[in-house]
């Protein structure tokens, strides 16, 4: 706390106009396993201060972490910051500052004394006493191999923290939260037979290994064998783990800094239809058991819920305090004192189960999983991705044969107008190609662009 405060008064006396402090601690750790058996078993224990300051409309920003960085003035481990290297360390940002540009459309942090609202499901005693993480790693490996693969591979972390900011303005607030991810992915084969699921959440009782493991299982058991798939415009069903790809990269588009950037496909369609009625999608980061979950955004205004498509018409772009004075609007709570950002992007659930899905089909595709995305155009939404692990073809109500060699070549506002179903049970997506946290159903979509995959 002493840190925290001493560091905004300093950068105030070396002639900054607004400062903002988060020092976080953290400790986290990581189970790797290969081969059905854990390789790695690690821990770390850091403590990290981000500074973020102004002067005279000149930004920067930058963070003191814990002992890589001890020869340049970067020594931070609990306690063990020492004033002088404080000092060093702001009068470094200043220096920098001053030979930066203003940025004439910064208009200053949150002002405010703020009441933060209590999370529901956000932190876990259990999970910060530790001592099951390797039973868990053994739960989903035995409920993969149950379900018929032969080898795993994965990790699994958990997470436990303090958060504590200091601004200018007066703010001060601590928050802390849990959390426990698991990525697995299960082999029938050496290739072209293999399953990818995760269980994330912020505690113990929403975590689910075991079911991980089971689907992960299923998915490589029943892609044994794929043949070649055939380009062309399907009928789609999108696993959570494909839908949550496609809405973490189409979630840049809503941050107001990517309009200023011209780099959204969302600019000048605010209050216009670019979904089917059926999609409502939200940033929340104040959503129960919610991976992003937190009490404050980065300047220290309490976060919130704020609809981003509603029955199919877009509604809001996130914003801190400078783009909501830009754009003439409220700031959303999602800074990012540079970028504003979403905490848990989630997809209202529909009316369907999966088997519905699939009997509603009768030529298609149904997708587990990609990777790779990438923007062919910003501006336009056009996009392609790579299927990964088990896709199935599906004819007449039912899937009939594993299929591979097909890549999704598309348009990320044509996918939203384009859906048509989406499934009653919501999973929580998050790893290592989506690190902002997803939840969302299965989701069926008309008329997705398949084209073949360069060999």
């Amino acid at each position: 706390m002493e840190i925290g405060k001493y560091i905004v008064e300093k950068a105030l006396k070396l002639g900054a106009d607004d400062v903002v402090c988060n020092i976080k601690d953290d400790l986290e750790k990581q189970v790797k396993f290969v081969n059905n058996q854990v390789a790695v078993f690690t821990t770390w224990n850091t403590t990290n201060a981000s500074v973020f300051l102004s002067y005279k409309k000149r930004l920067v920003g930058s963070s003191l972490d814990t002992p890589e960085n001890m020869e340049t003035m970067t020594p931070l481990h609990g306690l063990s910051l020492k004033k002088e290297n404080v000092d060093k360390f702001l009068e470094k940002l200043i220096k920098t500052a001053k030979i930066l540009e203003p940025k004439k459309d910064y208009f200053g942090i949150a002002d405010g004394r703020f009441k933060y609202k209590k999370i529901p499901d956000s932190y876990d005693k259990k999970i910060e006493k530790g001592g099951k993480e390797i039973d868990f790693v053994q739960d989903a490996i035995d409920a993969a191999i149950k379900e018929g693969a032969k080898r795993t591979a994965g990790v699994l972390y958990t997470d436990v923290w303090k958060n504590k900011i200091f601004s200018s303005n007066g703010i001060e607030a601590e928050d802390k939260g849990t959390s426990i991810n698991l990525s697995i992915r299960s082999f029938a084969e050496e290739k072209d037979a293999s399953g990818h699921t995760v269980s994330v959440a912020r505690t113990l009782k929403k975590f689910e290994p075991e079911k991980a493991g089971k689907e992960s299982g299923m998915h490589a058991k029943q892609s044994l064998n794929p043949s070649d798939g055939y380009s062309g415009k399907y009928t789609a069903i999108l696993h959570p783990m494909v839908i949550a790809n496609i809405l973490y990269y189409m979630s840049y588009a809503f941050s107001a800094f990517e309009v200023d950037s011209g780099m959204s496909f969302l600019i000048g369609k605010q209050n216009k239809k670019i979904a089917n009625n059926i999609v409502n999608l939200k940033d929340d980061g104040r959503l129960a058991n919610g991976f992003g979950s937190r009490s404050f955004d980065d300047e220290g205004r309490p976060t919130q819920a704020t609809d981003l498509i509603k029955n199919g018409v877009f509604k809001n772009f996130l914003h801190n305090t400078s783009t909501a004075k830009k754009f003439k609007t409220k700031p959303t709570g999602n800074a990012g004192l540079i970028y504003p950002q979403p905490w848990n992007i989630v997809l209202e659930k529909g009316d369907r189960t999966v088997d519905e899905m699939v009997s509603e089909v009768k030529d298609g595709v149904y997708i587990t999983n990609v990777w790779y995305t990438r923007f062919a155009n910003y501006r336009t939404g056009d996009f392609s991705t790579i299927p990964r692990d088990a896709m199935f073809e599906i004819k007449n109500g039912r899937i009939t044969r594993p299929i591979k060699g097909l890549r999704i070549t598309d348009n990320m506002q044509r996918i939203l107008e384009n859906i048509i179903a989406i499934s009653k049970n919501p999973q929580q997506i998050e790893w290592w190609e989506i690190t902002s946290p997803i939840i969302t159903g299965h989701v069926l979509v008309k008329d997705l662009n398949l084209t073949k995959s360069a060999k």
